[in-house]
């Protein structure tokens, strides 16, 4: 639990490396079939601590450095070994289930976990399987998968991020040119191809079509990964930065990854300069209110939506965000409401109004981004402090958050004792 003091948010903040980025670079080192996977700028955060864990429970072992580096060794592998109470921590760690098919011929995961937002099914992973005609079991408590690949084509209902990395990792053995429809374009699935692209293969894109060509695959002893800066963390400070009104300088970002995200701070009125790995924003009062769209890469992200939504309170009118991705993303508006914000829910569309949050109350995080979210609330709030409960949350990941938020000014301590005479 902590407890936030009203603070503007000025400095500067460097970005740890994206955590939805290693999760497939740990895939693809283990479907290319390499007994070692080096990955550095690896953030320690829970996620993946989590998955370093998994990679022990199907036969791996790993090291971790201090300048954030992980080498994973790999040799045999038993993904039956999984437990549900560890793969039931993490949504990530579903590219293992494509990764070991490549690799071994056979694949089995738990039901996977993560913040709970939603259903977040993995049937377009499963689907991704039987439409490459691998055999596929479903239990109660997983999937299970065996084969060969004997089609071509891969067609996903919904774009899905992890759903396309594990119909990539999956299609590696195949004999024949593979064709996915409707695939995800985040940067992550970029990074990915990119990095097989060194290994042999070949990618043609098109607007709602991917074609991966694995016919000249290399199967490497070693590999060697260097993870992209978190541009949901660096949004997270942009956003944070704005709705502060405070002046910030974001490092080590790749500001394309965040275009969409700077075009809709400027529109509403944020001055943002623009480096070739740095962004720097100067927030204002009050901003022009927007309509957000928040769906597949490179439309809005949905995890920062709920930054957002605290950030648009300060607007002048009504905006509206409209979430494609999650509907059921909305953790963060009833904590949100309990400190005064007008805000209303119609479908999968967030209304909001113009409101002054009020301190001295207590909020509920229930999720990741939506803690990052109450955090930004409790930063912009009158009065006396803002309580929130499960702030360990953030840890799962934001790469040393207190630290970083701190050091940009805002008053928000972890205190047991203070927090315990305030509330009882």
């Amino acid at each position: 639990m902590v407890y936030i003091l009203k603070s503007i948010l000025e400095g500067e903040v460097q970005i740890s490396g994206a955590k939805n980025a290693f999760f497939p670079a740990v895939g693809a080192g283990i479907a290319l079939g390499a007994k070692k996977i080096v990955i550095r700028n690896v953030p320690k955060v829970r996620d993946i601590q989590v998955m370093l864990e998994i990679i022990s429970k199907i036969g791996g072992e790993y090291s971790v450095r201090d300048d954030n580096e992980v080498s994973i060794y790999m040799e045999k592998i038993t993904p039956e070994r999984i437990d549900q109470e560890t793969f039931s921590k993490i949504r990530g760690g579903v590219v293992i289930f494509g990764a070991v098919l490549s690799r071994i011929g056979r694949s089995y995961i738990p039901f996977p976990g993560g913040c709970k937002i939603g259903k977040r099914p993995i049937d377009q992973h499963i689907k991704a399987a039987r439409e490459l005609g691998f055999s596929v079991e479903e239990s109660p408590e997983g999937v299970k998968a065996y084969g060969e690949i004997k089609n071509k084509k891969i067609s996903f209902d919904i774009k899905t991020v992890t759903g396309t990395e594990n119909a990539i990792l999956m299609s590696l053995k195949s004999k024949n040119l593979i064709e996915i429809e409707n695939h995800a374009k985040e940067p992550e699935v970029r990074e990915l191809m990119k990095y097989l692209e060194k290994h042999g293969v070949r990618f043609l894109e098109t607007e709602d079509k991917l074609f991966i060509d694995p016919r000249n695959v290399e199967t490497p002893e070693e590999v060697e990964f260097e993870l992209i800066p978190d541009r949901i963390e660096a949004g997270t400070f942009l956003i944070g930065t704005a709705a502060t009104g405070g002046n910030t300088k974001i490092k080590n970002v790749n500001p394309e990854h965040l275009k969409i995200v700077i075009e809709k701070l400027q529109e509403a009125g944020a001055r943002i300069k623009i480096g070739k790995d740095e962004i720097e924003i100067e927030g204002e009062k009050e901003y022009d209110p927007l309509y957000v769209i928040a769906d597949s890469y490179p439309d809005f992200p949905t995890d920062l939506q709920p930054q957002l939504t605290v950030m648009l309170l300060k607007s002048k009118g009504k905006s509206v965000i409209e979430e494609r991705v999650f509907p059921e993303r909305t953790n963060h508006v009833y904590e949100l409401r309990k400190m005064g914000a007008d805000i209303e829910i119609s479908g999968n569309k967030i209304i909001i109004y113009p409101s002054r949050l009020k301190g001295g109350t207590f909020v509920e995080a229930k999720d990741l981004r939506s803690t990052a979210s109450l955090v930004i609330a409790g930063l912009i709030a009158d009065g006396e402090p803002t309580l929130i409960k499960n702030f360990e949350i953030i840890e799962r990941g934001y790469e040393r958050f207190l630290e970083k938020i701190r050091k940009l000014g805002a008053n928000i301590q972890r205190d047991s004792f203070f927090i315990s005479q305030l509330t009882m």
